[in-house]
């Protein structure tokens, strides 16, 4: 069995957002004793719950509700993520747990009873409390929220904002790069594919780094930003222009056991979005499973996150890298005072990074309804600046914008 990635305690059972004690006559969950254990599939998980009930059958019912509720509301990438959406969700809960409509989200339960302890219940009396595996399907559970409008579907979040692009690649040290990597480490290279099968199973946009001839001519033209040459991977996703990219570096130990990390950052500005470590058990035999199985125990987590990443886009608009960059000489006052001018007029939300002889740059937030493409946001700044600076295209590439610039 996989190590577990977190433990509830008893003060999580306050945690909850709308998990209050429930009664004798309330569908609610009486137990909030949950741990993840795996993501089986890019759909399922399993969750090892614990149930509460007067008997055996009560005690069953109560932990199948417990697993979908972790999943719904507990840990640390609940599908309620939002105070919006459990307060939606509190209208229907007793509605949503009554038990025949639970069990549609359970895609399997472990024959295996890991405990089975007669216990003092809520209302102080005796009952029982059983523990063993569930596993919930997790995309039926999303889609039936997203159906009754408490959470945004992918097709919103996709017609808000479109569809991220994710490129997948090991972590590297100084000297090499990802693509080296892949053509030494077969186990690098299996261990992308795993993840990146995740990823199109939910219908992410994939990029995978293969095309040297392009990747060497780009990254020529990428290595002009600074620190760009001390970070392979961040260069080769800049190349690409995936808008996403996903890290991974693992171990196998002398015991036969594989632990791995994953981290996704947004290439565009290098905010880590998500991290995880997941593990496998030690057991004997080729290191393949184990990776998936290392995988598995962290993968879903990151993922959630970059939903989350993604819903809050939504709110604040699409985050566009602008960087501004001298042709020759130095940019004067006027052209850089023009150049903050035309930002705090065109975005609510926008972030100084540098200001500097040679080179702006800035973090902006656009909505899409106003800048459905880099290129336009290039074209309202070669405009607005015409009469104090001559502005060229150097890459536009998602949502890294590279703009020339030479003082009239």
């Amino acid at each position: 069995m996989l190590n577990k990635s977190f433990t509830l305690v008893a003060s999580l059972m306050l945690a909850s957002a709308f998990c209050v004690q429930a009664g004798r006559d309330s569908n609610l969950p009486v137990s909030q004793q949950a741990t993840f254990v795996e993501t089986y599939s890019p759909s399922e998980v399993t969750i090892q719950a614990t149930g509460l009930g007067k008997n055996d059958k009560e005690a069953i019912i109560d932990l199948r509700k417990c697993a979908v509720n972790f999943v719904l509301s507990l840990g640390t990438d609940p599908l309620l993520n939002t105070d919006g959406a459990k307060a939606q969700f509190s209208g229907i809960a007793e509605d949503f747990f009554v038990p025949q409509n639970v069990d549609k989200y359970i895609s399997w339960e472990s024959d295996k009873v890991v405990s089975a302890l007669k216990s003092r219940l809520p209302n102080g009396k005796e009952g029982m409390k059983i523990t063993k595996a569930i596993r919930v399907n997790k995309k039926l559970l999303t889609d039936d929220l997203a159906g009754k409008s408490i959470i945004k579907s992918r097709e919103e979040l996709a017609d808000a904002i479109g569809m991220p692009t994710i490129m997948v690649i090991p972590e590297v040290v100084k000297g090499q790069t990802p693509l080296d990597v892949f053509d030494k480490n077969p186990l690098a290279k299996h261990a992308a594919a795993v993840i990146e099968s995740y990823l199109t199973a939910r219908k992410y946009d994939v990029l995978v780094p293969k095309a040297m001839d392009q990747i060497n001519e780009m990254t020529k033209l990428q290595g002009e930003i600074k620190g760009v040459e001390d970070d392979p991977g961040y260069q080769l996703a800049l190349a690409l222009g995936s808008d996403i990219y996903i890290v991974f570096a693992g171990l196998v130990h002398q015991s036969n056991k594989v632990t791995l990390q994953i981290k996704a950052y947004e290439t565009t500005t290098g905010r880590l979005l998500g991290t995880e470590t997941g593990y496998s058990a030690s057991r004997p035999g080729p290191a393949e499973p184990l990776v998936e199985e290392a995988i598995n125990s962290a993968i879903d987590k990151v993922l959630q996150r970059l939903i989350n990443y993604w819903q809050d886009d939504v709110k604040k608009g699409i985050q566009y890298k602008l960087i501004f960059k001298s042709i020759s000489g130095s940019i004067d006052e006027t052209v850089k005072d023009k150049v903050s001018d035309i930002i705090d007029e065109t975005f609510a939300l926008n972030k100084e990074n540098v200001v500097s002889d040679k080179t702006l740059d800035y973090n902006v937030w656009a909505k899409k309804s106003d800048y459905n493409k880099s290129s336009k946001i290039y074209r309202h700044f070669r405009d607005g600046m015409k009469s104090v600076a001559k502005l060229t295209q150097i890459n536009i590439n998602k949502k890294l914008i590279i703009i020339g610039i030479e003082p009239l």
